[in-house]
């Protein structure tokens, strides 16, 4: 337990950062250069981290050990507003993200191989709000509504070459998931006490894991070409849930004591993704890089399976009839595609600026959408500065994302506390790397 908990806390100092677009949100690549490029993979002979995170195949371009250090804060901005809210700001810290890989050749052979540790998913919301009434004019007035779903993928990759132009490699990675509730819940499915709402603190974690497998091929010196695919990852997380339904009791005319407790495991399912890059070396001075990304959401946040077992207070236990209660958030996401744009000049023989753009859809439909779900945000705009000096680069990216506005009319969670709402939420963030090659 002891373990559990500081893995835990470990978890949430490393991923406080807010929903936001698909690289924000959900990784498809990592590396500094990346983020600067708007989200495009270029291989080249030091980027450990970005193949292991986009494509393993780009592992057979290092040509020695390299070493990648990267640290992302993230900064959010926001507002929710709804029939007892206006404007009510998010009040999410600034948060720090680190992460790093390790790769390198095999001797003289074909083969690569590296190691690492990178973000896959992180969803993070803090907002403080009025909980407007809901059923029976159930409301716990002002609260905390804070929401996290973070994955960290612990990874090793293989790649090979099959000749000068084709190379292949795969990827093994364990994500450790941890999620967080802190907010008044309200029952979705469960028969007996659905639209119901009590306040909950729910914290769990555990483990699963998935495998990339990619291809990259360099038909001349001036292109790269890559396409790569990632598994789903299937999260069985364990933990507990404690909360008061004293709203709800006193609503109902129970004087009973209101307090409980649960052993608590939700089910988190991540997307497979499939992402396409092109790099075009104009001239030694010059590249141009696009990539496409699609990520399956909906196949993954369909709906989110809320499993209570051990329950302690007995008004709900006989209402329920069970010691346990089994409830499913309703997600329905829709699928994400996602197109990026960078450019990189080289200034000097030691310095180079980059640029780029990354456009997606929304993946999340207004039905669903509360201020705790709201990946919303469809542009991102980025730019970098690298300066080389021997065996080590130094890399800095900073990405902005323009605040973007979802409304909702008709809400179809229960018990219509999101109808007639706007959601607001932007960020933007500053990344520096650091690489070594030995």
């Amino acid at each position: 337990m002891k373990l559990n908990y500081r893995l835990s806390l470990l978890m949430a100092l490393a991923f406080i950062a807010t929903s936001a677009t698909a690289q924000d949100f959900y990784w498809n690549s990592a590396s500094t250069r990346s983020l600067a490029l708007g989200g495009v993979y270029v291989p080249s002979s030091s980027d450990s981290l970005g193949a292991l995170s986009t494509n393993p195949a780009g592992l057979t371009y290092l040509t020695a050990p390299s070493l990648d250090l990267s640290l992302s804060a993230v900064f959010a901005r926001g507002s929710f507003s709804n029939s007892v809210n206006s404007n009510a700001p998010m009040t999410t810290s600034p948060g720090v993200i680190p992460y790093g890989a390790f790769g390198m050749p095999i001797g003289h052979s074909r083969y690569s191989f590296g190691v690492g540790f990178a973000p896959d998913l992180s969803a993070v919301s803090d907002w403080h709000y009025a909980d407007a009434p809901g059923f029976a004019g159930v409301t716990y007035g002002m609260q905390q509504q804070k929401s996290a779903i973070v994955a960290g993928r612990a990874m090793a990759g293989f790649s090979v070459a099959l000749g000068h132009k084709l190379s292949i490699g795969a990827t093994v990675g364990a994500d450790y998931n941890s999620n967080t509730l802190h907010a008044p819940y309200i029952f979705q499915s469960q028969p007996t006490l659905a639209g119901a709402k009590t306040l909950l603190d729910l914290h769990t974690n555990g483990v699963g894991w998935n495998t990339s497998v990619g291809v990259m091929i360099e038909p001349s010196k001036k292109w790269d070409l890559g396409v790569a695919w990632k598994s789903h990852t299937v999260i069985v997380t364990h933990g507990s849930a404690t909360g008061d339904a004293s709203a709800l009791f006193t609503a109902l005319g129970v004087s009973s004591p209101s307090t409980f407790a649960y052993d608590a495991q939700v089910k988190n399912i991540l997307p497979q993704s499939v992402a396409a890059n092109v790099a075009w070396h104009v001239n030694p001075r010059w590249v141009l890089a696009f990539q496409t990304d699609w990520v399956n959401w909906g196949g993954a946040f369909v709906n989110l399976p809320v499993t209570l077992t051990n329950g302690t207070n007995v008004v709900i236990n006989t209402v329920a009839g069970s010691t346990t209660l089994i409830d499913g958030i309703p997600l329905r996401w829709k699928d994400q595609y996602s197109f990026h744009g960078g450019v990189e000049r080289l200034l000097t023989e030691s310095t180079s600026l980059r640029f780029g753009y990354a456009h997606g859809n929304n993946p999340v439909p207004s039905g669903t959408l509360t201020p705790m779900t709201a990946a919303i945000m469809t542009n991102q705009l980025g730019t970098g500065f690298a300066y080389h000096r021997g065996r080590s680069r130094f890399d800095v990216a900073y990405t902005f994302d323009p605040t973007s506005q979802q409304q909702v009319q008709q809400s179809n969670l229960l018990y219509g506390e999101y109808n007639n709402s706007t959601v607001r939420v932007g960020t933007q963030a500053l990344t520096l790397g650091y690489s070594i090659q030995f």
